[in-house]
């Protein structure tokens, strides 16, 4: 049984994990597990603590292209068994957020607000930060027989 199991975003459940691409000629790309309170956006970031990753908006055709590359991703690290997600605190530790690295991107989690613009969520203690991430990694990171739903979505949106 694989890790992930494709399913049409009609069928998907309530813990299912979905790539979404809203409509626009620029878009971005939103990772959105389900059963979690959070979305995770895409963010170049050149490492430097004096800078806080940037948000991507991305022309429709590259959005597609950095959704295909995440499930690659995802995929790739529930078969080398390499937990994706990260915990960062600033330098005084009164701040974390929870990442999830790929190749090109930090995908940073963000608060999932209907109607509001998309924020970085930080958390108040490295121990908070950890049990959200432990909570998203069994979704992003799942066993190799866990089967969980993946679905895209690139069309329906209200």
């Amino acid at each position: 049984m694989p890790p992930f199991r494709p399913v049409e975003a009609r069928y998907a459940g309530p813990t299912a994990l979905g790539i979404l691409v809203p409509p626009g000629a620029r878009t971005l790309v939103i990772l959105r597990p389900r059963s979690l309170p959070w979305d995770l956006l895409p963010a170049r970031w050149d490492g430097s603590c004096d800078r806080p990753p940037v948000f991507c908006s991305l022309a429709r055709d590259e959005a597609a292209q950095v959704a295909r590359q995440l499930q690659n991703a995802l995929e790739h690290a529930a078969r080398t068994r390499i937990n994706p997600v990260q915990t960062l605190g600033d330098s005084r530790g009164e701040a974390f957020q929870v990442w999830v690295r790929t190749d090109d991107y930090v995908w940073v989690v963000c608060h999932r607000t209907l109607g509001q613009a998309y924020r970085p969520a930080v958390f108040g203690s490295r121990d908070e930060a950890r049990r959200e991430g432990e909570q998203l990694a069994r979704v992003l990171w799942p066993a190799d027989d866990a089967e969980q739903e993946v679905y895209f979505n690139t069309q329906q949106f209200a």
